[in-house]
């Protein structure tokens, strides 16, 4: 009797499927921190774009405050609209200093509330 023996064994067929769980289980958290920490420099962008935008009003307006609608507002507005926060559970805020801030459960980078000055 004579065996054709052609294709993979049941043992080598197994083996594959153990190294491509393995290099599943290792890829799926990296993507997910990655994925977290783009978000968190998104975040961090918004803020800066929205302190540049709170500083160009105040010196136009010669003011030392400036709120989200008055940026957004008007004819010509210094935002064309408030940036979402890529986390999609927080929105900004810009206190009486014109320090712009984000909700206090935000933890972008490990600090609670993260604020930028305006200058």
């Amino acid at each position: 009797m004579i065996r054709n023996e052609k294709g993979f064994t049941l043992i080598e067929l197994m083996v594959v499927v153990l190294i491509i769980g393995i290099l599943v289980a290792v890829a799926i958290p990296v993507f997910g921190s990655a994925a977290e920490n783009a978000r968190d420099k998104s975040c961090i962008a918004n803020m800066r774009t929205i302190a540049g935008a709170v500083s160009q009003y105040n010196a136009e307006w010669n003011t030392d405050t400036a709120t989200m609608a008055q940026l957004t507002g008007g004819t010509d507005p210094f935002l064309k609209s408030t940036p979402n926060d890529p986390h999609g559970a927080y929105s900004y805020a810009i206190d009486a200093n014109g320090v712009v801030s984000i909700g206090a459960g935000h933890d972008a980078n490990d600090n609670k509330g993260v604020a930028f000055p305006t200058f």
